[in-house]
C-alpha cells in the first residue's frame, strides 16, 4: 500500500463513506492514499487508514489471525486493525508516523539496531508460516510519539518499526526450510536470473536485503558506509543459484536475526572500548602537555 504519505482528495466510493462501521466510529473519508484501494481520514484525530480488501486474497485472513495474538516484543505487525466482513470486506488500520524519516543522526548501532528489528518482524512471521512477499520500505511504519499519543488504547511501542500491507502475502503449511518454491505474485523487487518461482521464505530474506541496502544509502547519502553495513546487504540479498525446490542462497531470518544480535553486541563492545580509550588520552593529554613545556 506504499505507506500512508502523499495523500490526494479524491472520490470516496459511497458505500464505503456511508458505511455503518466508519459511521459508528467517527471516521470521514477525504483523502485517497491509493486510487481505488486506500483512503484516510486526513487530519482528523485519531487518523485512520481504510484499505478495501481483495475477497480472493488471504490479507483478511491474515489481519484476523495477527489480532489474536500478543502485539508486543517480536510481534511488527500493527495492532489494533480491524477487519469488516461486509458485502465489500475492508480494513480500518490506525495510521502512525511513516518510516521515511530523517536519517540525518542515525549512527551505526542505530542502523544496526533497526535492521534487528526488520528481522525479527519477518522471523515471527515466518514461525506463523507466514510469507509477505512483498517486504519493502514503503510497507513498513515507524511508531512516533504522536502516534503514540493519539492511539492511547492501542499497544503502540514508541520508536518501533512495524510491517504492513498482506495483499500478497500467503499463508503455507510448512515452514522454512521444508517449504519448496511457488509462483512470485507482483512484487516491487525484480526477481533475481528472471526467475518466477521462488522459496517464498527465502523471497523475503532477499527482499530484507534489498531494504538494508536502500536505508543504507539513505543514511550514508553523504558519508561512507561501512564495511559491515555494505556486507550484511549482501548476505541476505545472496548469490542465487536458480533454486527450484527449498533455497539455500541465502540465510534464514533466524539465522540472519541471531547473527545481527552478535553483530550488535561486538559493535557496543568496540564502542565502549574506544569511548574508554578517549577518555584515558583525555586524562593523560594535560600531562604530556606539562612534559612537554618542562622540556
Amino acid at each position: 500500500m506504499d505507506g500512508f504519505s502523499g495523500g490526494t482528495r479524491c472520490f470516496v466510493p459511497d458505500w464505503l463513506q456511508n458505511h455503518p462501521e466508519l459511521e459508528a466510529r467517527g471516521i470521514k473519508l477525504v483523502d485517497t492514499v491509493k486510487p481505488d484501494v486506500a483512503w484516510r481520514n486526513g487530519v482528523q484525530i485519531p487518523p485512520y487508514v481504510v484499505k478495501a480488501l481483495d475477497p480472493a486474497g488471504q490479507e483478511a485472513e491474515i489481519y484476523e489471525r495477527l489480532r489474536e495474538l500478543s502485539p508486543g516484543g517480536r510481534n511488527h505487525t500493527l495492532p489494533g486493525c480491524d477487519v469488516i466482513r461486509s458485502e465489500r470486506p475492508f480494513l480500518i488500520i490506525p495510521a502512525i508516523g511513516e518510516f521515511m524519516v530523517s536519517f540525518d543522526d542515525w549512527d551505526l548501532g542505530t542502523l544496526l539496531r533497526c535492521y534487528y528489528q526488520l528481522l525479527e518482524g519477518v522471523e515471527y512471521l515466518h514461525e506463523l508460516h507466514i510469507a509477505h512477499l512483498d517486504f519493502v520500505t514503503d510497507n513498513l511504519l515507524l511508531a512516533s510519539h504522536w502516534a503514540v499519543e493519539y492511539h492511547k488504547n492501542l499497544p503502540f511501542e514508541m520508536g518501533k518499526i512495524y510491517i504492513m500491507d498482506f495483499g500478497e502475502s500467503q499463508q503455507y503449511e510448512l515452514g522454512p526450510g521444508r517449504q519448496p518454491a511457488i509462483k512470485l505474485p507482483p512484487s516491487h523487487i525484480t526477481p533475481p536470473n528472471g526467475m518466477t518461482h521462488f522459496d517464498p521464505y527465502s523471497w523475503d530474506v532477499l527482499c530484507v536485503g534489498h531494504a538494508f541496502q536502500w536505508i543504507s544509502a539513505w543514511v550514508h547519502e553523504d558519508r561512507p558506509q561501512p564495511w559491515i553495513v555494505r556486507r550484511l546487504g549482501l548476505w541476505l540479498v545472496g548469490n542465487e543459484r536458480g533454486c527450484t525446490s527449498v533455497c539455500h542462497c541465502r540465510p534464514s531470518a533466524r539465522r540472519a536475526r541471531q547473527v545481527m544480535s552478535v553483530i550488535i553486541w561486538a559493535v557496543g563492545v568496540l564502542e565502549s572500548f574506544e569511548r574508554a580509550m578517549r577518555t584515558v588520552r583525555g586524562m593523560f593529554s594535560p600531562f604530556a602537555q606539562t612534559s612537554r613545556a618542562q622540556d
